[in-house]
């Protein structure tokens, strides 16, 4: 550092001191070495060296404060937000909102948390709506399990009975029959179950004048979920999932051209069609099948009062809560049985096979898209509503769950938290349907005897879905939402 000084004010020498002998008289030092100093080159070529690396070092520590400094505001931005969109409609906002609420509800009381839904919403029109008798379609892969479980638990809460085959029978991919009907209720509210639609059978059985709706989903994307879910790849083995499906593609060239049934394509191709009781033999055998085709199309949008869109989830559970009359509580809903490898597939020229071959499916995806947003378009502030359920479906996934394990058929399952295990909604929330289903055909069909009731109730095969004991033990409104926002508030 000294030579640098004296380098850069001009000097060509310095003294470097030598080191005093002692004991001295005094600690000074008379003799001197004298340095040469470098050639005038090389000292500019280490000023300059010197000069660069301060440089950079300055640059770099600047650079860390910088990322330093960002990473911290983006940090408490995000804190922020979060703060103020869960304390936007929280409990004490939403009754500071309204002082007719705020001068007779209490924190912490019951029906409290009726009391935050019912503010939640009260800036939306909600017209009046009659409950009616409900059929639901429910077709393979576009996410109906999840609206069954809806289905199963509103019929529950609001004491309304489900159509059913005898304990422990399933409707599941078969024809509805009269003499499969459980005992004793030859009539229902509710019909949700896996079967192909019959329209004079349900009309039979369900009461009153029922609303008739389904789900549909992209035939592509529903084809390569459906090809995963029901393990096609063992009948079709290749190197890659892609290259099964393109060998399956090769092995039906003929299928509803030529050729109207495929063992192999059972659930597969154009299965929504099939759900919604489309006759894929009277197709191939009729000489004008566009003819055919658009016929359905236009049967299909008589019988159906509203078809939902798979890709627009959350947007269509909250257009079926406000034409059904339900609670937002009702169409809550917990993530589950997603797939532990999610395969895909990427070459276009597949895609655009897949398709060719779903091209009755296609087709009707496209026309009830297009009515699904007209429905909508009819709904005022229906977007701010689907945002607050799904703030809300967010809080009760916290709630109720607490971790995950490895399901039926390579795909993940809730792992409940312990205090949702004593809830009701919780656990009926994550049981899948078709033991949902069997749990209620063993309470309610008359041939089920007292003792078989009785070893059902001591079986209690996972602890994170529902028994046939908490099935009849439990209290049916748990409130849920009101403990969502209880223990936000203890927090």
């Amino acid at each position: 550092k000294q030579w640098y000084q004296r380098r850069v004010r001009g000097q060509s020498r310095w003294m470097e001191p030598s080191f005093c002998v002692f004991p001295a008289p005094r600690p000074s030092c008379e003799s001197v070495r004298m340095v040469e100093l470098p050639a005038a080159a090389d000292a500019r070529m280490y000023e300059r060296t010197l000069h660069q690396i301060l440089l950079v070092l300055r640059r770099i520590k600047c650079l860390t404060y910088c990322v330093v400094f960002l990473t911290l505001t983006t940090l408490i931005l995000y804190l922020v937000r979060e703060h103020i969109l869960d304390c936007e409609y929280s409990p004490r906002h939403l009754l500071s909102l309204n002082s007719d609420y705020s001068n007779t509800i209490e924190l912490g009381k019951p029906g409290f948390g009726a009391t935050v839904e019912a503010l939640l919403f009260s800036r939306d029109r909600r017209e009046e709506c009659e409950r009616r008798s409900i059929i639901f379609t429910k077709t393979h892969k576009t996410g109906s399990s999840t609206i069954t479980n809806i289905l199963l638990r509103y019929g529950e809460t609001s004491n309304l009975t489900q159509l059913l085959y005898s304990y422990p029978s399933s409707t599941e991919y078969r024809k509805l029959l009269d003499r499969k009907l459980m005992k004793g209720r030859p009539t229902a509210n509710i019909f949700s179950q896996h079967a192909s639609y019959n329209n004079e059978f349900l009309s039979q059985h369900i009461r009153g004048n029922p609303i008739r709706f389904t789900i549909l989903r992209s035939p592509v994307s529903q084809f390569i979920s459906a090809y995963s879910f029901f393990n096609k790849t063992r009948l079709y083995p290749a190197d890659t999932f892609e290259g099964s499906i393109k060998l399956f593609l090769r092995s039906h060239p003929d299928y509803l051209t030529k050729k109207w049934f495929c063992k192999n394509c059972q659930n597969l191709v154009n299965s929504n069609a099939i759900d919604m009781g489309f006759s894929t033999e009277d197709y191939v055998k009729s000489p004008d099948k566009e003819a055919f085709l658009s016929e359905f199309i236009t049967s299909a949008d008589a019988t159906w009062d509203l078809v939902l869109i798979t890709e627009y989830f959350d947007l269509s559970l909250v257009l079926l809560k406000r034409r059904l009359c339900l609670r937002m509580e009702d169409i809550l809903y917990l993530k589950s049985l997603e797939r532990i490898q999610r395969e895909t597939v990427e070459e276009p020229f597949t895609l655009a096979r897949i398709g060719e071959m779903q091209h009755i499916d296609m087709a009707l995806y496209e026309h009830f898209n297009a009515t699904f947003w007209r429905e909508v378009a009819k709904e005022r502030g229906i977007m701010e509503e689907v945002e607050q359920f799904q703030r809300l479906n967010r809080k009760v996934q916290r709630y109720c769950v607490r971790g995950s394990k490895k399901g039926y058929f390579g795909t993940y399952e809730n792992v409940l938290a312990p205090e949702a295990r004593d809830n009701f909604q919780c656990l009926a929330m994550n049981t899948r349907c078709l033991p949902f289903a069997r749990l209620l055909q063993a309470r309610d069909d008359e041939e089920v005897t007292d003792e078989q009731r009785e070893v059902l109730s001591e079986l209690q095969e996972d602890p994170d879905s529902l028994s046939y004991r908490q099935l009849i033990s439990l209290p049916k409104d748990s409130h849920l939402i009101e403990l969502v926002y209880r223990s936000r508030l203890k927090k």
